[in-house]
C-alpha cells in the first residue's frame, strides 16, 4: 500500500498543470491582500459598533418589510457580535461572517485569516476537482490502468492508494494556503494583530466563543475537511463512470456551486449531505444531524466508489 501511495505521489508531482493552478492561486492571494491593504480603511471602532448595532437592530425589527439581502441569522450573528464589542471595548473588526454594507470596518492579518476559507476556498476546491477528476480517468484514458492491474495489486488497495494520496495532498494543500496567508497578512498588515484572540458567534447554543487563533483555525479547517473528502469522492466516481474529464469537472463544479444556494435549502432538501458537508457555515443548526448525514453519506459514497471501481470494465479503454 505504502508503494502504491508513493507511486501515486510522484505521478501527482509530475503533473504541470498543479503548479499552474497552484501558482495561478498564489498570485490571487498576493493580489487579494494587497488590494486589502490598500482598501483599507482607519476608523473609530467604538463609533462604528455603535453605528452597526442600531443600524442592524433597525434591519431586524424591519426584515419581513424590508428587502434585505443578508439572513435573518447573519442580522442576529452581527447584533451579538457588535453587542459584545461595544460592552468589551473591542477596538478591532469581529464580524467575520457577513458584513453590513452600509458600513465598512477595517481589516487586519487575523480577520484576513480567518476569513480565508472563505475568500479563497474555490482554489483549494478547484485543486481537489481536478485531482479527483484527472487521477483514474487519465489512467483509463491513456491506457496506463492495465499496466496497473496486471500488476500483483487487487483494485481495492490501488483505489484506496489513490484515495489516501488524495487526502493527503487535500490537507497539504490547505494548510499551504493557511501558512501563506498567515505570512502574507502579517507581512502586509503586522504580525502583532494574530495575538489577539478570534471572537464569533456559535449560532448552535447561540452564544460568543473566544479562543486563541491558532485553535480557531484548527476548527475551521477540521471543519471543511467533509466537503473536501465528500466532493473528492464524487469527483472520481464521475471519473470512473464518464471516462471524461472536462465533464467530471463540470458536473463536480456544479455540485459545488449548488451547494453554496441557501435557496435551495428546505425540510427536505437540508438532509442531502451537499447542504451539511461545510460546518463553518450558519444554515446547519444540528451539528449532530449534520455529522450523522455525513457520516452516513461518506461510508455509502465510499462503499458506491468502490463498487463502480471494481466493476469497471477495462478492456475496451
Amino acid at each position: 500500500m505504502i508503494g502504491l501511495i508513493k507511486n501515486e505521489l510522484i505521478k501527482i508531482f509530475k503533473r504541470k498543470n498543479i503548479y499552474i493552478l497552484l501558482t495561478i492561486g498564489i498570485l490571487a492571494i498576493l493580489v487579494f491582500n494587497l488590494f486589502q491593504r490598500i482598501q483599507n480603511c482607519h476608523v473609530n471602532m467604538e463609533e462604528q459598533y455603535e453605528r452597526l448595532y442600531a443600524n442592524d437592530k433597525i434591519l431586524l425589527e424591519n426584515y419581513n418589510t424590508l428587502k434585505i439581502k443578508d439572513s435573518y441569522q447573519d442580522i442576529i450573528e452581527r447584533i451579538e457580535l457588535e453587542k459584545y464589542a461595544i460592552e468589551n471595548n473591542i477596538t478591532y473588526n469581529i464580524i467575520t461572517n457577513s458584513q453590513n454594507e452600509n458600513i465598512q470596518l477595517p481589516k487586519d492579518a487575523r480577520y484576513l485569516l480567518v476569513k480565508v476559507f472563505d475568500n479563497f476556498d474555490i482554489i483549494i476546491i478547484i485543486l481537489i476537482i481536478y485531482l479527483s477528476s484527472t487521477m483514474i480517468s487519465e489512467e483509463y484514458n491513456s491506457g496506463t490502468i492495465k499496466k496497473l492491474l496486471t500488476k500483483p495489486h487487487k483494485r481495492t488497495p490501488i483505489l484506496l492508494s489513490k484515495i489516501g494520496t488524495n487526502i493527503f495532498i487535500i490537507i497539504i494543500v490547505t494548510i499551504f494556503m493557511i501558512l501563506l496567508q498567515y505570512l502574507l497578512g502579517g507581512l502586509l498588515f503586522g504580525f502583532d494583530s494574530y495575538e489577539l484572540e478570534a471572537i464569533k458567534y456559535n449560532v448552535v447554543t447561540q452564544n460568543i466563543e473566544t479562543m486563541n487563533l491558532a485553535q480557531n483555525m484548527i476548527v475551521l479547517m477540521i471543519s471543511k475537511m467533509p466537503m473536501y473528502l465528500l466532493l473528492s469522492l464524487v469527483s472520481i466516481i464521475f471519473g470512473i463512470v464518464t471516462n471524461n474529464i472536462a465533464l467530471n469537472i463540470l458536473a463536480s463544479m456544479g455540485l459545488y456551486f449548488v451547494s453554496t444556494m441557501k435557496l435551495l435549502i428546505n425540510n427536505i432538501s437540508k438532509y442531502l449531505f451537499i447542504f451539511n458537508w461545510d460546518l463553518t457555515k450558519n444554515n446547519i443548526t444540528d451539528i449532530k444531524q449534520s455529522i450523522f448525514i455525513l457520516c452516513s453519506s461518506f461510508l455509502l459514497v465510499f462503499i458506491a466508489l468502490i463498487i463502480v471501481f471494481n466493476n469497471k470494465d477495462i478492456r475496451n479503454e
